[in-house]
């Protein structure tokens, strides 16, 4: 079970407080003196411009759009990473080893062990290997330690290694501006500014290098590529330009052809409109004169039949005529055939008058109407099949058109022209990339050493600091190690606490008392000399007000139980038996054969004895001699008999009625809760009963179940916290 409660545990390190205290000063004063003996720290700072931003803003303002400053932090960002690459560290530590081992007088460290070691050859040597290794910007590794000179470990040991220049090299954006601070931190200043100095000019030269290098690369390539396009384009844009050039001048002849073609469809298509016409004429006159020669040859009684001669007649001269008429046409409309035409319709109409002359004057009527409709329709026909013949004669004196239209313009063949214009797209894409690439040069970073690192004096002391930091750890330290204590700690050491993990009623507290004079006589006879006597005696005074509130004359007997052997139940009990004895009341105390007890509470003066009586004797003879106010009941425990096996129910029940009607209050001191089946059998006879708890001892889950059988009794008052150390 963890305790967390806040007000318990303020208590519990109102205990400790000292240690609070003590703790944090020694180790503050353990720090002052070891601070005061660390070396001085002198800092160095070089300043490199990149003019980056102003690039960028430039070309955002070129562009009319807002800068990019992802763009922007990445190029940052990209520098920042190569400053601390390998290739740049190892740059900087060849020159420092080389600077100590070329110049002894003017090294910035003392010399190694390795290096004191070597011979003047073997030094020698090593200068020559890390000046071969500076010029090819080789990197170091263990691997480069040979038989002789470790070139690796001589690094390590004079500290200008990889890792051991990171720790105090420190490398950043100066807020937002244009400027990279490189900052380094050493117990030399001219080591320091060595360090930065070298670092940034080292670094400037490498990247200015590198970046213009790339750019000529890439520029170069994207030149090569927009001359190739650009030869490619101009190639296809000259084809295409003859292509057209020969379509042009064909598409002119073929033009004057196909206004010549459209004059001809045209005259052509409106002699055939005409044909069309007369076509359509001739068949309508044919229709009309066919119905009326059927009306003249007497077809629903328009005429009289009875002069059939003449019409017989008339219908030959018809067949002559229209013979006639069609003879005047095949002969190109010839004046003797015109004559052969007039003389035969003279005929044709003398016939019809002599018919008419020889019918009714109504027939004749009709009959001449019909005759005179005739004459006029086969003259259109005439007319109309003449017209139809010089149309026809014109139509084959026509060439018949080829179906040319303006739409057969000849163009240029169109792949010539896609070649041609995805070419020129080519071209463009290509310029476009190669002004992006020098547009990006141009923004690239050109680094410049803006202001170098100069040799300054030592930083402030941080010794406040790292004592004040030691002091607040250290407290810290302390008061977490109580909290984990506290937290974790198991012990029951107040009420509270006890409360909650029995969740029982506690009834009261009694103080541990660390003299040896335990007698009960000399702590109710004292008069405040003694603290703990009378702390003691006011505690026990509060316990037995609680137990007297809920005793009465019908249950007056109580019984003392405790959790586990040891936590003073005995000594409660006597106690009680003394404290109620106070009161004037007649007092049963039932308890272990122990004359310790027998002695602290009766008043037997020195030299006297007093008869000790067994509560196994009463039972049998159920007789007891009362003392003066406490009457003592010696339990024989050396037997393994229960209470139940000492007597049958019956009579335990009546050997308690009479302590019960004997004495005012029956205390017992019953076994702990290590022997819970003995406990059980005494509570059976205890009107009331009380539990006493050690304090400060640890709590365990082997006691949950005494303490729920406790719970499950009816007469149980509480708990009692026992030897409570108070301040």
């Amino acid at each position: 079970m963890i305790n967390l409660n806040l007000k318990d545990f303020l208590k519990y390190i109102s205990r400790f407080k000292w240690l609070l205290i003590i703790v944090p000063i020694v180790f503050a004063v353990i720090t002052y003196f070891m601070a005061k003996t660390l070396p001085k720290t002198y800092t160095s700072t070089s300043l490199i411009s990149t003019g980056l931003a102003n690039r960028f803003q430039q070309s955002a303002l070129g562009n009319g759009g807002q800068m990019d400053y992802f763009q922007l932090s990445q190029q940052f960002g990209n520098i920042l990473e190569r400053m601390r690459s390998k290739r740049s560290i190892n740059t900087l530590s060849y020159k420092l080893i080389l600077h100590d081992l070329e110049n002894p007088s003017e090294a910035f460290k003392e010399p190694s062990k390795l290096v004191t070691e070597l011979s003047d050859e073997d030094k020698q040597l090593a200068i020559t290997e890390y000046n071969n290794r500076l010029a090819a910007g080789q990197l170091i590794s263990t691997a480069d330690n040979g038989n002789r000179i470790k070139l690796f470990d001589m690094l390590t040991a004079a500290g200008y290694d990889e890792k051991s220049i990171l720790n105090n090299l420190s490398i950043s954006r100066s807020g937002e501006s244009d400027f990279i601070q490189v900052v380094y931190s050493s117990p030399n200043s001219n080591l320091s500014a060595y360090v930065v100095n070298t670092f940034s000019s080292d670094f400037i030269s490498y990247y200015n290098g590198l970046s213009i290098a790339g750019q000529r690369k890439s520029l170069a390539i994207l030149d090569t590529i927009l001359q190739g396009k650009q030869s490619e384009m101009e190639r296809k844009s000259a084809d295409a330009r003859r292509t057209l050039e020969g379509e042009a001048a064909k598409s002119a002849g073929q033009a004057n052809s196909q206004r010549q073609s459209e004059m001809a469809y045209s005259r052509y298509s409106e002699a055939e409109a005409q044909r069309l016409q007369y076509i359509r004429q001739i068949s309508s006159i044919k229709g009309n004169l066919a119905e009326v020669n059927a009306k003249l040859s007497g077809k629903g009684g328009y005429v009289n039949q009875s002069q059939s001669r003449e019409n017989i007649d008339i219908v030959n001269i018809d067949a002559q005529l229209k013979i006639a008429n069609q003879r005047y046409i095949n002969n190109n409309f010839r004046a003797q055939d015109r004559q052969t035409v007039d003389s035969l319709q003279r005929i044709k109409d003398r016939l019809i008058e002599r018919s008419a002359n020889n019918v009714g004057s109504n027939s004749a009527a009709i009959r001449q109407d019909l005759i005179a409709e005739r004459l006029k329709l086969e003259g259109d026909l005439a007319s109309a099949q003449s017209a139809l013949a010089t149309v026809e004669d014109q139509l084959r004196s026509l060439p018949k058109p080829s179906g040319v239209s303006a739409a057969t313009t000849s163009i240029a063949p169109e792949g010539v022209l896609r070649d041609a214009e995805n070419a020129s797209t080519e071209y463009e894409q290509a310029q476009n990339q190669y002004t992006q690439t020098e547009l990006a040069a141009k923004t690239s970073a050109n680094l410049t050493l803006a202001e170098p690192g100069l040799p300054g004096p030592p930083e402030k002391s941080k010794t406040i600091l790292f004592v004040g930091f030691s002091g607040i750890s250290s407290f810290l330290l302390c008061l977490m190690t109580l909290f984990l204590t506290f937290a974790l700690n198991k012990n029951i050491e107040d009420k509270a606490r006890l409360e909650r993990v029995t969740k029982q009623k506690v009834l009261g507290c009694l103080n541990n008392i660390s003299e040896e004079d335990k007698d009960l006589r000399n702590i109710w006879k004292d008069d405040n000399n003694v603290k703990n006597y009378t702390a003691y005696k006011d505690l026990l005074r509060s316990l037995r007000f609680e137990i007297n509130q809920n005793l009465s004359e019908q249950n007056n007997v109580l019984g003392i139980t405790s959790m586990k052997d040891g936590d003073g139940k005995t000594f409660l009990a006597g106690s009680l038996s003394y404290a109620f004895a106070m009161m004037g009341k007649n007092v049963l105390l039932i308890c272990e054969k122990d004359g310790n007890i027998l002695d602290l509470v009766t008043n037997t003066s020195e030299g006297q004895s007093t008869k000790q009586q067994k509560f196994e004797s009463f039972l049998v003879k159920k007789q007891i001699q009362v003392e003066d106010r406490i009457t003592i009941l010696n339990r024989n425990t050396s037997n393994n008999n229960s209470l139940l096996e000492l007597r049958d129910t019956k009579s335990l029940i009546a050997g308690f009625e009479v302590l019960k009607n004997t004495f005012d209050i029956v205390i017992i001191d019953i076994h702990s809760g290590e022997d819970l089946h003995n406990v059980k059998e005494w509570l059976m006879f205890c009107d009331r009963s009380i539990a006493v708890y050690e304090a400060g001892s640890k709590f365990s889950e082997q006691g949950t179940p005494f303490i729920n059988y406790l719970s499950t009794q009816p007469g149980f008052l509480g708990w009692v916290l026992n030897k409570v150390k108070i301040a």
